[in-house]
């Protein structure tokens, strides 16, 4: 299978899947230290040729990450789950408005620490709180509620036609893929952050 793959794109993929077990790692603390062994290096560079063979996009690489960061009870041990998780679904139903609203104010105010998360009743509305100003929704009245309901509206749209971004349209910045070439600083820097992971993991 990874014939059909150049070694640079591996090694990219790899990366990325090694900073997804960190992140996750991060997030589940106990929970993955008693499952360190699916997330060595070697099974890093599985399951990135995994992820290329499922022909996932950006988009649906970042929705698995969300599920697999936000919406789990435990880390996520293999790579055909985790695609899983970046091919669903997105939840059919929107909160309403006002619900979306009471939701982003009050959780808005909590401090997130790794005892106490926050609940978000959906993805839209904490990306909507985001877009807002946590800060400002922390002392938001009802007459914040009308200002809340239009960026919230034009959230949910971004949401289901798959363009959602954090940041509002008029401040993105035009993206631009280059992929690592071999031999460059940024190659030799993986091979030595995969060369370090693979001396811890002995």
């Amino acid at each position: 299978m990874e014939s059909k793959y150049s070694p640079t794109a591996i090694q990219t993929a790899t990366a990325k899947v090694l900073n997804l077990f960190a992140e996750l790692k991060e997030e589940y603390g106990a929970l993955f230290d008693n499952k360190e062994h699916r997330y060595t290096p070697a099974k890093a560079r599985e399951w990135a040729v995994e992820l290329l063979e499922s022909g996932i996009n950006g988009e649906q690489y970042q929705r698995g990450r969300w599920q697999a960061m936000k919406q789990q009870d435990y880390p996520v041990e293999r790579a055909y789950k985790f695609i899983k998780l970046c091919k669903q679904g997105e939840i059919d139903t929107y909160p309403s408005a006002t619900e979306a609203f009471d939701n982003a104010c009050s959780q808005s105010g909590l401090i997130e620490d790794k005892y106490v998360k926050r609940q978000w009743l959906h993805d839209v509305v904490q990306l909507t709180a985001h877009r807002v100003g946590m800060g400002r929704l922390k002392t938001a009245d009802n007459k914040f509620l009308s200002y809340f309901s239009k960026v919230y509206e034009q959230v949910c749209s971004e949401h289901e036609a798959g363009t959602l971004s954090l940041v509002p349209v008029e401040r993105q910045i035009a993206h631009s893929h280059h992929p690592v070439q071999a031999g460059s600083e940024v190659d030799k820097k993986i091979s030595e952050q995969l060369a370090e992971l693979r001396r811890v993991a002995v």
